[in-house]
């Protein structure tokens, strides 16, 4: 008891000596806390000091370095590695799981072990194992996103596995990360359109519903369309007609806007010249046809008839374009536009298909100058002298001068007089003068009276003698 209070006082003596040595340090660093707390540096500051703190311990001192679940990655790795080894489905799972859990730690071990991972992914026999990498593929990829950029490609792949299990979880992960903005979507939603064909309902069903979700997003399956159908239509790709077909026939439902359809038009008509087999043409002028047109819409067709009036000779794009002037028949009001392509359509169909399977030259320039001749736009009358600009221009060769019409007179104002005769009409102001008056009063009234009827009676003489001068100024 008496060792014990001899310690505490001991304890005692220094925490004062402590606290009176460190009273001198206390201003300076309150007053720079306060300061801190004013500008708010103090709190982002800390922040940020400790998320990196807690970096650099997930990348260095957990599942690396020396800590003590370090000492178990090359175990796991070991493991992984050699199937041949380890031949027991649990333990490959399991060690499979437990390495992906510590790659979601650092990501030093999840880029020295994601080459592993998709070795495994691609080679393993066992589905179970194929479906858990998938799963933890989706957190790695939301962990570490710039890590597995690269190896999206992969994850596609994963649609042409051979078990449904695999397929299936697969559309799960991969609708849940474009969806969220995790993957970017490019050409290799191709390979998710393929599925609206599988043999599994449930996957084609969850095809469907990825399709749905992604339209309610602005212009995503737009921006897409056209690479979908250059995959599709590949050769090398695998799919039948009928099966391109019934993809495009539910892709299309979800092409709306008219401004949409009219860029994919130019864009389908300029995939012509990439072509390289028969079928890819007719792929590509059935897409054509499943489109709604309009004005605008048509007119692109038509201006873009030169990267497919070729391959007009062939039946079925033959068939695939007269589909689409019947349909246009039904939309397009200006029937001016649907008869200028259905006679290009028809004499690039005639002259391309004959006998002899290739035109001659006077053919060739023919169809270049029919092709390359522009479309003619719809006019509508107009008022005025506008409407007679385009007769004058259509007529210049038929001009004839018209005769000479004097208009008509407007008011009081008199014709212009251009005969001979007109010497009389020149002296009508002498005519108009007033009599002579005598010096009575009676007289001048009665003189004055006179002078009316006089003046009556020459405006009326007048008249007369200025009919037969117009009557020769016309003549």
């Amino acid at each position: 008891a008496v060792v014990s209070t001899q310690s505490t006082g001991e304890e005692k003596s220094r925490e004062k000596k402590g606290s009176r040595g460190n009273k001198s340090l206390l201003p300076d660093t309150t007053m720079t806390d306060a300061a801190e707390e004013e500008l708010g540096l103090q709190g982002a500051s800390a922040d940020d000091a400790e998320v990196e703190h807690i970096r650099q311990v997930l990348e260095k001192e957990i599942v690396t370095g020396p800590g003590f679940l370090a000492k178990f990655t090359p175990l796991l790795r070991h493991i992984c590695s050699s199937p041949q080894l380890y031949p027991c489905p649990r333990v490959q799972n399991a060690a499979i799981l437990a390495l992906c859990k510590f790659m979601l730690v650092s990501s030093e071990l999840c880029e020295d072990n994601v080459t592993l991972l998709f070795t495994l992914l691609e080679k393993s026999t066992d589905e179970k194992t194929r479906c858990n990498i998938m799963i933890l593929l989706h957190d790695l990829i939301i962990r570490f996103p710039n890590l597995l950029v690269n190896w999206t490609d992969k994850i596609y792949a994963r649609l042409r596995d051979s078990s449904s299990k695999v397929r299936s979880t697969t559309i799960r992960v991969l609708t849940n990360l474009i969806l969220n903005d995790m993957v970017k979507v490019k050409g290799q939603i191709s390979e998710l359109a393929s599925c609206l064909e599988d043999e599994d309902a449930h996957i084609r069903s969850l095809t469907k519903l990825f399709f749905t979700e992604l339209s309610k997003k602005t212009n995503a399956i737009y921006n897409v369309m056209a690479d979908i159908i250059s995959h599709l239509s590949d050769p090398d790709a695998g799919h039948s007609a009928h099966q391109f077909q019934s993809i495009m026939k539910y892709l299309f439902e979800f092409i709306e806007k008219d401004k949409q359809a009219e860029s994919l038009v130019e864009k389908l008509c300029h995939r012509f010249r990439a072509t390289r087999s028969d079928r890819q043409w007719h792929d590509l002028s059935f897409c054509l046809s499943l489109m709604s047109y309009n004005e605008k819409s048509l007119k692109k067709l038509l201006d873009n008839i030169i990267c497919y009036h070729d391959k007009l000779a062939d039946e079925q794009v033959f068939a695939n374009f007269t589909l689409i002037i019947e349909k246009a028949r039904k939309t397009v009001k200006t029937e001016e536009l649907v008869n200028d392509l259905e006679v290009k359509v028809r004499f690039c169909h005639d002259k391309g298909g004959d006998e002899e399977g290739s035109c001659t030259e006077e053919l060739a320039s023919q169809m270049k100058q029919l092709i390359m001749k522009p479309p003619v736009k719809p006019t509508k009358a107009r008022k005025g002298r506008k409407a007679t600009k385009t007769n004058e221009s259509d007529n210049e060769d038929n001009f004839v001068e018209p005769k000479k019409v004097l208009r008509p007179v407007r008011g009081k104002r008199k014709p212009p007089v251009s005969s001979e005769d007109s010497d009389d009409d020149l002296e009508l102001p002498e005519i108009q003068q007033p009599t002579s008056v005598s010096e009575d009063s009676d007289e001048d009234f009665e003189a004055s009276l006179r002078g009316a009827s006089s003046k009556t009676k020459n405006t009326k003489q007048v008249k007369t003698k200025t009919a037969p001068a117009r009557r020769s100024s016309r003549r």
